[in-house]
């Protein structure tokens, strides 16, 4: 959206029709987590001005959008025009494919129930192109052809050489006291949490690879799990070995996700996600982690992980910077997706795993991939979870 395109006019209206759409979102989809309710109420406010529905109910404006909709196949009236980038599209058509799915009794008794499938149609395959096009704009922009990919090996000899480094540091605290660099030990550390937070599961060793909620995380020792349900966790127990990343806040948590329904193109339905995900941390990234709190003594009440100063702490941009040096050694330009994209190939071209050992590394990496050739996919998926939570 680009508010100053407004007239001073259509701005007022538009902040007048927030408080609307926040009550009406609220009501009927209460488990959309802030963040998403704030973009939706937004972005209807915005639809609703500039076809000037500020007169309207919601209702009313769900109806009359969607009547226009059957005569404008190019969906401006709801996604824009050209001028307007594919992420903003995919934003506008999922919020207003909210109140189309909220209406769709309304929309069939007052247009038809043609007119309701059609535009669902319309909608979904709008959105499968636009977000086909916002996938091949990240590939482009992440080198992901896998001629130009770096391999999983690679990164993994990178790493080897900062643990390396960390021991000798390690050894020559004990024996001198001598305080270490802090960035490198974070550096070690980040190194470790997205290349070496391995396991062995039925002889086949898997990797746990998060986006950037490393940058979040919040040091809790102890043997009970953290009580706040507001923050993400590094969890180390002291007398096991059974440490735990606790995922309480990102993409994949709390709010809704969709569902496709059957195979009818745009169909789909809308479930709560899980307000809680737990993952292993393995007990060589455990022993930086407390070396580091002992070393420095870092607070609990402050996120671990900290920038070189160790005074600020890490927002997206910097993070994304940051993660380019630590393995700017293998490329200059890494990110967390094109690292989790790098060992998704890896799997992916692993010949000896099973369907059901795939699906398990996938959801080990907070996703869902469909393995090529998979059936009873349904089956798998719920094996998947118990083996899960069996080995958590």
């Amino acid at each position: 959206m680009k508010i100053k395109t407004l007239t001073q006019k259509e701005k007022i209206s538009f902040k007048n029709e927030m408080p609307k759409y926040e009550v009406f979102l609220k009501e009927k989809l209460p488990h959309l987590a802030e963040t998403s309710l704030s973009l939706y109420k937004r972005t209807l406010s915005y639809i609703s001005t500039i076809n000037k529905c500020n007169d309207k109910t919601v209702e009313d404006t769900c109806i009359f959008l969607t009547s226009k909709l059957l005569t404008d196949t190019s969906l401006d009236c709801v996604i824009g025009d050209s001028n307007v980038s594919e992420s903003n599209k995919n934003i506008r058509l999922s919020a207003f494919k909210n109140l189309v799915e909220i209406f769709r009794d309304e929309i069939k008794l007052k247009i038809s129930p043609v007119a309701f499938n059609t535009t669902i149609s319309m909608m979904g395959k709008a959105g499968g192109n636009i977000r086909k096009q916002i996938m091949e704009t990240r590939r482009n922009k992440d080198l992901l052809s896998p001629s130009t990919m770096q391999t999983w090996e690679e990164l993994t000899e990178l790493n080897k050489i900062y643990l390396k480094k960390f021991n000798y540091i390690k050894n020559q605290y004990i024996k001198t006291n001598e305080v270490p660099d802090y960035v490198f030990l974070r550096d070690c550390l980040i190194s470790n949490l997205y290349i070496n937070n391995s396991f062995k599961l039925k002889n086949n060793e898997f990797n746990v690879i998060l986006r950037n909620e490393y940058k979040s995380l919040y040091l809790h020792i102890g043997d009970n799990q953290p009580t706040s349900t507001s923050k993400n966790y590094i969890w180390i127990k002291l007398d096991s070995n059974d440490h735990k990343i606790i995922i309480n806040k990102n993409k994949t948590t709390g709010g809704v996700k969709r569902k496709n329904l059957g195979d009818f193109i745009g169909h789909t339905s809308v479930y709560p996600q899980k307000n809680q995900k737990t993952f292993p941390l393995n007990k060589e990234i455990a022993k930086i982690i407390i070396f580091i709190k002992q070393v420095f003594n870092e607070r609990s009440d402050k996120p671990f992980i900290k920038c070189n100063n160790r005074e600020l702490n890490y927002t997206s941009s910097t993070w994304s910077k940051m993660l380019q040096r630590v393995f700017k050694k293998i490329n200059p330009k890494l990110s967390s997706n094109l690292i989790r994209k790098i060992y998704q190939l890896k799997i992916d071209t692993t010949e000896d795993l099973s369907n059901q050992d795939k699906l398990l590394i996938y959801e080990m990496n907070d996703l869902f991939h469909n393995p090529k050739n998979q059936k009873n996919k349904l089956e798998d998926e719920e094996n998947v979870v118990m083996t899960l939570d069996n080995y958590l």
